[in-house]
Formats: structure tokens, C-alpha cells, sequence
């Protein structure tokens, strides 16, 4: 008989894009792809416009996502930092 893999599903907690996990190299477990990244902020306010929480957690975030999410990030704090200089 065969043997058959089954890679675990890993989906974008943004847009839901799915893929496969890939095997980590020179062990059993499977890993997010290469490339895929995640973000944890924590604010100070009580409540924000996103989903009404004081923090943001997305653990699994495709390519496109993750990008976007840094450079919004990179973004709002230049904004901030450039604004306190003024």
C-alpha cells in the first residue's frame, strides 16, 4: 500500500486564503509556508474600530496580508512620529 501524506490546511485570518502546511525539514511537524507571517499589537485604549478590542492578533497572515498589515503599521507610527516633531 501507499503512503499518503496529508499536509494540514493553514487559511489567512485576513482574506481566508488557504494552502497547504509544508513538512519542516528533518522533522514530522508541519509549518505555515515560507513567507506567511502574523501580527499582536496591544493598544491603550479600551475599544478600537477593529472588532471593538484594545489589541489586534492575527496569527496566521498570507504573503499579501502580512505586507499590507506592516506597512499600515510602518504607516500610522511615521504619521504619529512625524506629527510629534512638527
Amino acid at each position: 500500500m501507499a503512503n499518503i501524506t496529508l499536509a494540514p490546511l493553514v487559511r489567512c485570518d485576513n482574506c481566508g486564503a488557504t494552502v497547504d502546511q509544508v513538512k519542516a525539514q528533518g522533522e514530522q511537524r508541519f509549518v505555515r509556508p515560507s513567507g506567511w507571517g502574523s501580527i499582536n499589537a496591544i493598544g491603550a485604549r479600551s475599544t478600537d474600530t477593529y472588532g471593538g478590542r484594545d489589541k489586534i492578533a492575527f496569527t496566521d497572515l498570507c504573503p499579501k496580508c502580512a505586507q499590507a498589515a506592516l506597512d499600515a503599521a510602518a504607516g500610522a507610527l511615521k504619521k504619529i512620529r512625524e506629527a510629534s516633531d512638527a
